[in-house]
Formats: structure tokens, sequence, C-alpha cells
């Protein structure tokens, strides 16, 4: 059963129908899963079902409850995850033996991404989705929480061994790291180029980038009657006759960078590094924001080539589009009028996109834990520029009182 996380005053309820019939003599463990709201919530309670069968076959000798319960989980001044603290936490509230932070935040031990870290003396783990990556990710998931269990976190007095690297569910490389942090005994983390592609395509997923497509109504709007015209305009269809598949693909391909470019830079979603320090990570946002804007875009365009497509069909006779094209006119045809009419409503949608408001663009574009994220780093910019506000008003009254003084001499 799903329990939301209760607030202090309340009393939680840690009922779960994931749990096995338990033999009197046998003793029980629970384990809590406790996930960001979205993407990691549905996928803990998937996995759930799966795992106390799979734990009793793997760590035999224990009855083994799983139990679900969603976030939002906090981040802390920093924009980190506290997650020992907030794992005891969650230990004392719903009794749990182990817990297991599912979230949607991606986490890295230097340049490497991490898939799951734990300190098995607090019983507290953790697993990064982004780091599982865009496909199979229930299969992942249910991996990473046996291999957490497996290697420490149900049984602090079995260690793993650091440095052992190895292939499997996880697809890349990954290796077991020790941790310099206290209190985390280890990281497991994805190695090498193919590692950090998959934690990109995961932070993508993450943000659902067909989400953008009802977002951007005034967009699709301006970018449908662009389309309108060239169905409409004969000159369109001798331009898109002419200009050949790969043309039309060219086109197609600077259409939907033009729209990209011009929501990314209208809506200030591109971020920059605040210190040295974070620019990987900053680096790393910006490749998972222009990716999920572009795969939004690219969803739009494909809606309204249907559209247009359509539209031609119903519009266009045959025998006029073969007359105006001065051979016959077959399915090739229609979709190059569709092609070369969408890609020209695409340009006019970036205009119509700046009516669309910044907070609806950024919604779509980002995962819960990326907009928690953008909301602290804007409060800290707004802080900031309050600041620099302040210091000039203080800078003018002080120059106003030695002119006052000045004169009074």
């Amino acid at each position: 059963m799903t329990s939301t996380v209760p607030r202090h005053d309340e009393t939680p309820d840690t009922t779960s129908p994931h749990t096995p019939t338990p033999d009197s003599t046998t003793p029980v463990r629970t384990v809590g899963l406790l996930a960001d709201p979205g993407l990691p919530t549905k996928l803990a309670e998937q996995v759930a079902g799966d795992l106390p069968a799979l734990l009793a076959d793997r760590l035999p000798g224990r009855t083994w409850r799983v139990e679900t319960a969603e976030g939002p989980v906090g981040l802390d001044a920093e924009g980190l995850l506290p997650m020992l603290r907030l794992g005891c936490e969650q230990q004392r509230r719903h009794g749990w033996d182990v817990v297991v932070i599912v979230t949607d935040l991606p986490r890295r031990a230097g340049t490497e991404p991490l898939v799951s870290d734990f300190g098995s003396d607090d019983g507290v783990g953790l697993v990064s989705v982004p780091a599982l990556g865009a496909v199979a990710l229930r299969r992942r998931l249910r991996a990473a929480v046996l291999d957490l269990l497996e290697h420490g976190l149900a049984d602090p007095a079995a260690p793993p061994a650091s440095g052992s690297t190895r292939r499997g569910l996880f697809g890349p490389p990954i290796c077991r790291i020790a941790s310099e942090h206290e209190g985390i005994d280890s990281h497991l983390a994805l190695h090498g180029t193919r590692g950090r592609m998959r934690l990109l395509a995961g932070m993508v997923r993450s943000n659902r980038p067909w989400r953008l497509v009802p977002s951007l109504s005034t967009a699709l709007a301006a970018a449908a009657a662009g389309a309108a015209f060239g169905i409409f305009y004969s000159n369109i269809w001798s331009l898109a006759d002419d200009a050949g598949p790969w043309r039309l693909a060219l086109i197609a391909v600077l259409a939907v960078a033009a729209m990209s470019t011009w929501l990314i830079a209208d809506n200030h979603l591109w971020e920059r590094a605040r210190s040295r320090r974070l620019r990987a990570e900053v680096h790393l946002y910006n490749a998972a924001t222009t990716s999920t804007i572009v795969l939004g875009v690219v969803c739009c365009y494909a809606l309204l080539l249907a559209l247009a497509g359509t539209a031609a069909v119903v519009v266009i006779p045959p025998d006029t589009l073969a007359a105006t094209l001065g051979h016959p006119a077959g399915p090739a045809a229609y979709l190059a009028v569709a092609s070369m009419a969408t890609s020209m409503g695409i340009v006019a949608g970036a205009v119509g996109s700046g009516l669309t408001a910044p907070e609806d663009v950024r919604a779509a574009a980002y995962s819960t834990r990326e907009q928690q994220r953008r909301a602290r780093l804007d409060a800290e910019d707004d802080r900031a520029a309050e600041g620099e506000q302040a210091a000039e008003q203080d800078g003018r009254a002080v120059e106003r009182a030695a002119e006052q003084t000045d004169r009074a001499a």
C-alpha cells in the first residue's frame, strides 16, 4: 500500500499488501521505500510487490515486508538530499528496519554518476532513478534495491568490498567505491562515457519531454496557423516539391532548433555556473534541459505534421496538386507539402511561445526535483539582487549625507 509521508502531527499508516504471512519462529524485517512524487513513486510501487519473495530467496532466515511511502523528499540549504538524516526520521516515523530512498535527484561522486549508496550503521540506502537510464527502469530499480540489501544494508556485519567492477542488469560497467563521507559505507558508481550518457538519458526520461506539448498550446496555435498558410498557398507546394527529401529534412531540423533555442532563451532555462566547482554539474543540467526541450519540440513537430498531412489530403485535390507540380501527385508529394508547411508553422510557433508563461514551460521541462533545485537557485538570485539594491541605496544615502555635510561646512 502506498502511503503519503504524514505530517508530524499525523499517525503514519504502515500497512502494506506486500507482506507474506510470517512464521511465528521467523524474525520479520521491514524494508521501507521512500520515493519522490511522480516516476520514483510509480516505480517503487511496482517493485514493492516483487521484493519480498526475492529477498526471502537471497537473504533467507527472515520474513521480509516491503512498504512504500511518497515524499516529497526535501533538500537541504545547498540543494542536496540529506540522506542519513531523512532516512533515520522515516525509520522512527514508520517503524521500518531499513529505508531505501528512491529519488529523481542525480547524484555524483566527483565526476562519476552514482546509482546508489548506503550507510549500514543507520540502515539507510538511496537509489538515484536518473542513473538507471531511460529503459527497463522497473527491472533496474529492483536490482539496485537488492544490491543494496545484499551488500551490507540488510546485514552490516558483511560490508561490501571496494573497487569491484561488474556488468549486469545495470548495463554499463559499475564500480563499488568507498565513500569519504561520514556514515556512508560505499557508492555504486557508473563508469566512463556510457555511464554519463545513461545518466543524461535518465534525467531526460524523468523530465518527461512529452509534457511540453500541452504547455505550448499558444505556440501550437500559432504553428497551426503558419502550417495552414502553407497548405493553402500553391507556391509552397512547388517549393516543397523542388526542395527534395534531404533539403526538407534539413529545413525541419533548423525549424526545431530555432524553436528550441527560442524556448530556452526566452524562458531563461540556460543555467550558468556560479563557481568552477559546479561547472560539470551545470553542464549536465544544461544538457538535460536542452535534450528535454528538443524532444518536446520534436513531439510538437510530429503532432503538427500529422495534422498538416491530414489537412493537405482533405483540402488539396490530387488533380490540382498534379497540375501545380507538373507531374502526378502521390503520397510523397503530399508528405513534402505537409513537411514544408509544418516547418513554417514551427518557426511561427516560436514567436507564439513567447506568450506562454515561463512557469508552465519550466513545469513541463523539469522533474519535481529539478523544479525544487531551480526554485532554490531563483530564490538565491532574488536575495542577491535585493542585497545589491540595498547596498546601492545605502551608497546613495551616504553620498547624499556627505553632500549635505559639505554644504553645511
